[in-house]
């Protein structure tokens, strides 16, 4: 029963990532063969942010774990909610694709604190008012030690840049996450804000000067 889980977990992960990268390179294709001279540019941005989600698996392992452990003795599950907090460092290269790294820090219970490194490319719609509306897709690897080695990550976000002053957005949204800490494989869906600083003082309204 845990062996045949497992591997749903793992087909689960493979088509998430065949999704990604399918959407990046029609991102690349697509966009990058518009002229978008006029369209503005970020240039080089620092994005800090915090999230926090609920994890979808709980609902069906506490029920699996149950039938299958009646002495509760899995106690290494990761809890209902997972918070963070992630920095990223990017360039914004043409107008509605950016490619950006960085790390995100994720705690999901007592035994489960990962440090991820993290690439990060992001997709921008309607950029020509300065507030665009972005989709980030974002892949993580295991940096640190802890009750699991080798986790990974594997995340899209949809949210909106609001343009707060020159050289300054703030951003929230949406995100849908997955996590494949060791063979327990937890999705969390959730609430994110941060802040996008970057170099173009032109890029928003309040840099047109």
């Amino acid at each position: 029963m845990q062996y045949s889980a497992y591997l749903s977990v793992q087909y689960r992960f493979r088509s998430m990532k065949k999704i990604i990268l399918l959407v990046l390179l029609f991102s690349i294709f697509g966009f990058g063969q518009t002229k978008s001279e006029k369209k503005p540019i970020q240039g080089f941005y620092f994005s800090p942010e915090l999230s926090a989600g609920f994890n979808l698996s709980n609902i069906i392992q506490s029920n699996r774990d149950q039938k299958n452990d009646p002495n509760n003795q899995y106690t290494t599950y990761p809890n209902d909610f997972s918070y963070g907090t992630s920095a990223v460092v990017g360039f914004n290269f043409i107008p509605n694709l950016s490619l950006g790294s960085g790390l995100k820090y994720t705690f999901t219970s007592d035994n489960f604190h990962i440090l991820y490194g993290i690439i990060q490319p992001r997709i921008l719609l309607n950029v020509d008012d300065g507030e665009p509306v972005f989709i980030d897709l974002t892949y993580g690897f295991q940096l640190n030690k802890s009750v699991v080695d080798n986790a990974d990550l594997f995340g899209i976000k949809v949210g909106k840049l609001v343009s707060h002053s020159k050289r300054l957005s703030q951003q929230g949204g949406l995100y849908f996450e997955g996590q494949q800490l060791g063979n327990t494989g937890v999705t969390f869906v959730g609430l994110f804000y941060g802040l996008t600083i970057f170099s173009n003082k032109n890029y928003n309204e309040y840099g047109k000067d």
